[in-house]
């Protein structure tokens, strides 16, 4: 992401930001963020629980609070929806997919998994719509599909921090799908 304008006028310009090449980086005032067709434009009411993890919508979040959740649907209170990320997940529909090359991983398989796991909890804490969709191998690479590209991201960083490696990040434009891409051999 750039500067925004506002701030910084010469952050397009050559001689005020010699290091942006990059004619395709704008700034972040005038990104447009491309629409989640599995987010509505308007809001659910207050009191919405998912029909699939029974997260509750709650001050137009999606929050995790079981206790709520079940209180409102045993007094009837609840208007029952699935959730964006439930809706992803029974349509197959990743926004992140992390694919992990080379032997390293699988002489490492426990430890990277485990590490998968807990930033998919971390995730979870605070925004109960990031979920590991799917964990599988498939020609010879272990391939993660996540409901949205934040998750995917960190995912990649802290196995890059963690297990070093390579790791490249590929945002397709105009597309919400994240590929971030990890390779490590044994030496």
């Amino acid at each position: 992401m750039g500067k925004a304008n506002a701030k910084n006028p010469m952050v397009n310009h050559p001689i005020g930001n010699p290091g942006n090449v990059n004619p395709r980086i704008v700034p972040r005032d005038q990104l447009e963020d491309s629409p989640d067709n599995f987010i509505p434009e308007g809001r659910y009411p207050e009191g919405t629980v998912c029909t699939g993890c029974r997260s509750l919508y709650h001050n137009q979040h999606w929050t995790t609070n079981a206790e709520r959740a079940e209180l409102l649907i045993n007094s009837g209170a609840a208007n029952e929806v699935m959730c964006p990320a439930c809706r992803k997940i029974e349509g197959r529909s990743p926004h992140g997919i992390v694919i992990l090359c080379g032997d390293y991983w699988k002489a490492h398989r426990e430890d990277i998994v485990n590490l998968i796991r807990n930033e998919e909890s971390r995730g979870h804490d605070v925004n109960p719509l990031e979920r590991v969709m799917d964990l599988r191998e498939e020609a010879d690479c272990l391939v993660v599909e996540t409901t949205n590209e934040k998750l995917a991201q960190r995912i990649g960083k802290h196995i890059h921090q963690a297990h070093k490696g390579t790791v490249d990040y590929k945002w397709p434009d105009g597309n919400r799908l994240l590929r971030v891409e990890w390779e490590r051999n044994l030496e």
